[in-house]
């Protein structure tokens, strides 16, 4: 089941070669990637913090605070099982641009936004009622900057994992591009930084992305130059311990929810269609765009939310059948 989930969201239905990447991606990690996600996510102990990087900047030409509608919404679904399954704190990292227009996204998921300090509080009184919380917060734009982010974040909240989603990494030329091979370096968070200094401590990392251009993709850097348009541009150099691929990641991350449900056995942490529409509806009305089109508009990467709720009940059949 867990293959199938993989395959289900490595179909090449946007032209791109992801099942080029896919092949190389479980050829590096041995096993499916949907199922290695889920057991990492399983050994996440509980009560603990887990960092979350998404957005990107799409239109940066025009302004900074533009982003994407694919990334936030799985990010957001995401962080919410885990927060179930693992009683985990999630703190989701994105550029300062951006953060405005993501609190929205998350809210439409299901989370209430609060600081670090009240979603510790939760935690410490959970007792008297569950809560369903988010943090969210800046990350630098600047190397240098990202840098001492990068250490003072992982000192003071000392995450069980960090994942990223749809989260532009740096090529081998230290810059950051787009799908068709431009510079959109300007205003582009550093998180590769963070990313090293998790590695280099010993925390988990997850990364998700369909395009070549992510972090993550430098586990696979050789495929992403062999089978991507302006591969020898985009590819990132960013490594993580698992890079899961997806034709779109906000799918990647809705099969990463079906295989902890298949793992626990609780159809409760499928992504479920209802909250795709209302988190698509409160992207594109906060700022949100199409990546690929560029239209402020309910779909993500140029597939309609009929096409995305679709998907998710594609992903949640597969588990059902095994669950019923």
């Amino acid at each position: 089941m867990f293959e199938q989930l993989d395959q289900l969201v490595n179909i090449d239905y946007n032209k791109r070669n992801i099942y080029d990447l896919y092949k190389a991606a479980r050829k590096s990690n041995g096993t499916s990637l949907t199922l290695r996600a889920a057991e990492m996510i399983e050994a996440i102990p509980k009560d603990r913090f887990v960092f979350f990087a998404t957005g990107s900047v799409t239109r940066s030409w025009v302004t900074p605070t533009i982003g994407e509608t694919d990334g936030p919404l799985g990010t957001a679904i995401l962080a919410k099982r885990i927060r179930e399954c693992c009683s985990a704190i999630p703190i989701i990292l994105t550029e300062e641009s951006l953060v405005k227009t993501t609190i929205p996204v998350l809210r439409a998921a299901g989370l209430a936004v609060v600081t670090p300090e009240q979603a510790l509080m939760a935690q410490k009184l959970s007792g008297r009622g569950y809560t369903s919380v988010a943090c969210i917060l800046p990350f630098p734009c600047e190397d240098e900057e990202a840098k001492i982010a990068s250490k003072k974040l992982v000192e003071k909240y000392n995450p069980a994992a960090v994942i990223c989603i749809e989260k532009a990494g740096k090529s081998e030329k230290g810059t950051y591009h787009n799908m068709r091979g431009y510079d959109y370096s300007q205003g582009r968070a550093r998180v590769d930084y963070l990313v090293e200094h998790a590695m280099e401590n010993g925390i988990p990392t997850i990364a998700i992305g369909d395009g070549g251009n992510e972090i993550g993709m430098g586990n696979i850097i050789d495929a992403v130059k062999e089978h991507v348009p302006h591969g020898d541009v985009i590819a990132s150099i960013t490594k993580v311990d698992l890079l899961v691929t997806a034709s779109v990641s906000n799918w990647g991350c809705y099969a990463i929810c079906a295989a902890l449900a298949l793992k626990t056995g609780k159809k409760n942490l499928l992504a479920q269609g209802a909250d795709e529409k209302r988190m698509l509806e409160a992207a594109v009305l906060s700022g949100h765009v199409d990546g690929a089109t560029g239209k402020a508009e309910t779909t993500v990467d140029g597939f309609s939310l009929e096409t995305n709720i679709a998907m998710i009940e594609m992903i949640n059949s597969i588990v059902a059948r095994e669950l019923t």
